[in-house]
């Protein structure tokens, strides 16, 4: 009897080790290892713990700069620009157009031959956005209306074409094209389509037709802007005080109207209709649109330090190509201004960001013991603004 009580009891002192084991264990982790959550440009977290205190570690802090954060290379994966091609096929099928239209009674047509990867690329895209120069200016249909360009200057060679009167050619082909609205092709409301889109389908609306005319100009070289009327959007072309008819000034220049639904109206007629409306003028902005994800986790710790990978995710929204993208990865210290890191920081170049691609890196941060931090993306490149982004900030115990 005795001897079962014995045991029991010695089973009761047994749990209760294990379970005050396991909770001590538990909160000694969470202690020293911390949570980091991920974050994301536009919805960031800068949750700047207001009871940081100053430094107690040997380990040196040094000022973020240039020359602070070494070049690092990260064995597997390596950073990288996301390389997948969507129009890498082997399929065979395309779509063939052939385009009639005229201008100054010279009756002419073009052919043009699409891939259906292509066309579907740009049909999987979003089409909700209102950024309409994104439509008009996205990278991966520039061979196509190249060639179309090149019909346009050639045809204006044989018929001895002024430079403006090839692009009023191109107005005209514009025009010509059949006027269809979104709810019945696609059966949207609203559904800007893309240039590729519109020759495909032979047609669109006067959305459509506007982003399809600002694409061959723009590529052309011409300066042009979108013009949003109630229920309407036209198209404005950089001209002088020698044109006559409706203009709208912008960024101290006259931007011409030009009807692009339908044939007859030349640059400054605009329809009666809309003469005494309000106009929202719409700039071909080139400037890639980024977003940046950043995550952050425990990987290891030592006496001294805990290890945290870090990676970072930047998505290129378009309408071009990012250059010369640098990402910065970092662990900051108090006070949290970015003036201060632990080393060592990594700097990774990654290059060119096209249209709708990524760029990824991924480093190993270390934080020394007893001390306030966060993890910090920097992103930098030639045609966009510097963009930063934070995680929480945490406590290293």
């Amino acid at each position: 009897m005795a001897s079962g009580v014995l045991k029991f009891v010695s089973f009761l002192v047994l749990t209760f080790c294990i379970l005050f084991m396991f909770l001590f264990g538990t909160l000694f982790l969470i202690g020293v290892y911390g949570v980091v959550s991920d974050s994301v440009y536009q919805s960031a977290i800068h949750s700047n713990s207001s009871n940081a205190g100053n430094s107690t570690s040997a380990v040196p802090i040094v000022p973020i700069s240039p020359n602070a954060s070494e070049q690092f290379q990260i064995p597997d994966p390596v950073s990288s620009v996301n390389s997948d091609d969507p129009f890498t096929s082997s399929s065979s099928e395309y779509y063939t157009r052939t385009y009639t239209w005229d201008y100054k009674g010279y009756n002419q047509s073009h052919t043009l031959t699409i891939p259906k990867a292509y066309y579907e690329f740009y049909q999987q895209k979003p089409h909700t956005g209102r950024n309409f120069d994104h439509y008009a200016l996205s990278e991966h249909d520039r061979q196509f209306l190249g060639q179309m360009i090149e019909a346009f200057e050639e045809n204006g060679r044989k018929n001895n074409f002024t430079q403006n009167e090839i692009a009023l050619n191109v107005i005209a082909f514009v025009q010509a094209m059949p006027y269809t609205s979104d709810n019945v092709t696609t059966g949207y409301d609203e559904y800007p389509r893309y240039p590729i889109e519109t020759l495909v389908d032979g047609g669109g609306d006067c959305e459509d037709s506007s982003i399809l005319a600002a694409a061959l100009l723009s590529e052309m070289g011409y300066s042009v802007i979108l013009i949003e009327l109630p229920g309407h959007m036209a198209l404005g072309i950089k001209g002088d005080e020698s044109l006559s008819g409706t203009y709208y000034e912008y960024n101290g220049s006259r931007y011409y109207y030009v009807e692009t639904t339908a044939s007859g109206f030349g640059i400054g007629d605009i329809p009666s209709a809309y003469k005494n409306s309000t106009a929202i003028i719409l700039p071909m902005n080139p400037t890639p649109s980024m977003s940046v994800r950043l995550n952050a986790e425990y990987l290891s710790h030592d006496r001294d330090y805990v290890y945290y990978k870090t990676w970072c995710t930047v998505t290129n929204h378009g309408p071009t190509s990012a250059q010369n993208v640098t990402i910065e990865l970092i662990a900051e210290a108090s006070p949290f201004d970015m003036t201060k890191m632990w080393p060592p920081g990594h700097t990774i170049t990654v290059g060119t960001i096209q249209d709708d691609e990524n760029g990824y890196v991924e480093g190993v941060l270390k934080v020394p013991r007893k001390n306030h931090t966060r993890m910090s993306c920097i992103v930098h490149g030639d045609n966009f603004n510097p963009i930063e982004v934070h995680t929480n900030t945490i406590y290293v115990n």
